[in-house]
């Protein structure tokens, strides 16, 4: 696992250099012997030409400078050059002085390889034609492997002396690729635990754009769940306080009456501010689990008529209680929906229950399911006061309520169906029915195709 890239790249680069380092010296010292030997074997040739023109030269001056070059240019004081003619008798006819009692007579034609009294030795031999005698320049391995040990040597100095420079380029490189790391830990580090703006930098690389991305979406959806969270508190006090006010009144009330009646109404009233704070409580803890930044889970293919007959099912004794007609038209079909059930189930009762709320006694509500081949219609019409065409957008904003209803009610449910609606990649479209008397409330999704 690495704990750090910066010594990681920094390990990781040295130790490449270092092997093709290596690799590379290593092939220069194989690469440098290739070299070098056909270059000392032409020196050879040149020396065996020179020794040539020495002996057929009959100019003093010429031999005595051809003589002296060969003396001051080789090594042949270390022993490690040497040339020898030889006539056709046997007899050796010229060589350097003081050179090893060597004899090369024996050394074939062109370039050989010699072993003599335990000395590797290269030897090139040709015959002169004009003066019938045979040239033999000789040099000792030991001066070539000298001069490829030499190179080797030099390329692993200068490599020895150079590595430092490579670590500190390196180690600048690194910085300087992980600066742009370096500000967005700085950026990040820096800000109050209240500060969760996106991260907003000039020059980000590539490589972690995906990565600082990544972290504003989580800014993001950590701002949106602080200001819901933040939002509820101020939402349940706000909602809160007249229901307990009014229960504290009526249990006051209840306390102090000496009536059996007026206590038994005072305790009725007592039951509603209850039921009337529970369902602002279930209400505000609904629309605060489905805040903007949630994402569904759970997503099933559901039957959206088999849904709704369920919920509507739940609420008919509400609807009965006011002697309230409620109807859900059969489906010829099931209508297949993308969605939560749970989540949907609560639209659904939303929906229903503001219709069963708003429409007079002895009212209608008629619940039906439309499959358009494309989109799946939530339909609910009811015969109550309607919605004005300047209110139907605004209703669907928290705690908003026309003025002038007397039905109970938080004013969050249609702001909880607008979420939903909007989780499932619904609309929501708002009418006057056929008959020009109350509400139709129109909820599409996309349909399924399986």
């Amino acid at each position: 696992m690495i704990k750090s890239i910066k010594y990681f790249l920094l390990i990781s680069l040295l130790l490449s250099i270092t092997i093709a380092s290596a690799i590379n010296g290593i092939g220069n010292y194989l690469l440098d012997e290739q070299v070098i030997q056909p270059y000392l074997d032409n020196q050879l040739i040149s020396v065996s030409s020179l020794i040539t023109i020495l002996n057929q030269s009959s100019n003093p001056k010429i031999r005595a400078d051809i003589i002296q070059y060969l003396r001051t240019s080789q090594p042949i004081i270390k022993q490690k050059f040497l040339f020898q003619v030889w006539s056709q008798s046997g007899e050796l006819l010229l060589s350097l002085p003081h050179q090893p009692p060597l004899s090369l007579e024996n050394a074939p034609l062109g370039f050989s390889d010699q072993d003599i009294h335990g000395n590797n030795w290269r030897t090139y031999a040709t015959y002169d034609d004009k003066m019938h005698v045979k040239i033999i320049v000789a040099e000792l391995y030991n001066l070539r492997r000298k001069l490829a040990d030499d190179i080797a040597k030099s390329n692993a100095n200068i490599l020895l002396i150079t590595y430092p420079v490579f670590g500190l380029l390196v180690w600048f490189i690194v910085n300087l690729a992980l600066r742009s790391i370096t500000k967005v830990t700085t950026e990040i580090s820096n800000r109050a635990s209240t500060f969760l703006e996106p991260v907003h930098l000039a020059e980000i690389p590539v490589e972690i754009k995906p990565l600082v991305a990544e972290l504003n979406q989580l800014f993001i959806r950590l701002k949106l769940a602080f200001e819901r969270n933040k939002r509820f508190a101020a939402d349940a006090a706000h909602e809160l306080r007249t229901p307990l006010a009014a229960l504290k009144t009526h249990a006051q009330v209840a306390l102090k009456s000496d009536n059996e009646t007026d206590r038994s109404k005072a305790l009725q009233k007592v039951i509603e501010s209850v039921n009337r704070s529970s369902h602002v409580v279930a209400q505000l803890l609904t629309l605060s689990r489905l805040g903007e930044e949630e994402t569904l889970t759970d997503i099933k293919p559901l039957g959206l008529h088999k849904l709704a007959t369920e919920i509507i099912a739940y609420l008919a004794p509400h609807a009965f209680e006011k002697n309230i007609e409620i109807e859900l038209t059969p489906s010829p079909a099931e209508p297949i929906v993308m969605g939560n059930d749970t989540a949907l189930g609560i639209l659904i009762r939303n929906v229903v229950d503001n219709a069963i709320r708003y429409t007079p006694p002895y009212g209608e509500v008629k619940i039906s399911i439309i499959d358009t081949g494309v989109q799946v219609i939530l339909r609910v019409i009811d015969t109550g006061p309607g919605i004005p065409l300047e209110l139907r957008e605004r209703v669907f904003e928290r705690f908003y309520r026309v003025l002038g209803t007397k039905a109970s009610g938080s004013g969050l449910g249609l702001a909880i169906v607008n979420q939903i609606t909007t989780l499932h990649h619904g609309t929501i479209h708002l009418t006057i029915p056929p008959n020009g008397i109350g509400l139709q409330f129109d909820v599409a999704f996309p349909k399924y195709h399986a």
